[in-house]
């Protein structure tokens, strides 16, 4: 765990560590409340994220708190209505099988995005039809929050570029926010695992030790990165955070 501190400026703990990541999300006092301003760069990095996660002043929910009502029974709704499709992709229908194909090794690298995007807004939505556009927007809406580019970032707000690929997604399904998470953000870890099974796959001597449950395990990829934020005033590990 490292800390950034300036006093009245800055105070962030970076938690990389898998043991330590866990232990965070499990304190009480960190949550994703967003709503102390004590230091203006930390509320800066949030503001950016909250004006990127969000569509018509609306958090997207990865960005609510964890005892939000609404958000609890919107992913309750979710999780039982992918249930229901569990037995059925655990088959192995068509639809997966343009994926299964390029993970054998068929098929050119920018064909993934799109067809990873297919398979997750038809969970969403039967008429959901991925796109270049709709492809563009995902690789617009996973940038803004993370990008250091500060010219690029003030030039995009100005001619409201993020706003659109929100816009452009949002209007594919349904205005779901759950949906617009997984088409436009949650994405790109599908796509990044994807290409991490066509590596493993590639490997026949190391993919013939491997049960399928093994090799799933080793290509799941978790978010780049997500933000947290102090509740009430306490000890992070012997340090002070707020």
């Amino acid at each position: 765990m490292k800390r950034y501190h300036i006093p009245g400026v800055l105070d962030v703990y970076e938690v990389s560590d898998p043991k330590e990541i866990e232990a965070v999300n499990n304190d009480p006092r960190i949550d994703r409340q967003f709503d102390s301003r004590t230091c203006p760069l930390n509320w800066l990095f949030v503001k950016r994220s909250l004006s990127v996660l969000s569509y018509t002043g609306n958090p997207f929910p990865t960005m609510k708190p964890r005892h939000s009502q609404e958000r609890q029974s919107a992913q309750q709704t979710l999780w039982n209505r992918l249930q229901l499709t569990v037995t059925e992709t655990k088959l192995g229908p068509k639809e997966l099988e343009p994926l299964a194909q390029w993970v054998r090794g068929n098929g050119a690298d920018e064909s993934l995005g799109l067809q990873t995007q297919q398979i997750l807004g038809r969970l969403f939505s039967d008429t959901f039809v991925a796109t270049p556009k709709s492809w563009a927007a995902a690789t617009t809406l996973v940038r803004a929050p993370r990008s250091f580019n500060v010219p690029k970032l003030i030039w995009w707000n100005i001619n409201g570029k993020v706003w659109r690929a929100k816009r452009k997604l949002a209007s594919m399904v349904n205005n779901d926010l759950s949906a617009v998470n997984a088409i436009g953000i949650a994405v790109h870890n599908l796509v990044n695992s994807l290409r991490m099974m066509r590596a493993l796959y590639s490997d026949s001597n190391r993919r013939r030790t491997l049960s399928p449950a093994d090799a799933a395990n080793q290509c799941l990829v978790a978010p780049a990165s997500v933000f947290r934020q102090a509740t009430v005033a306490g000890e992070l590990n012997g340090n002070p955070f707020s």
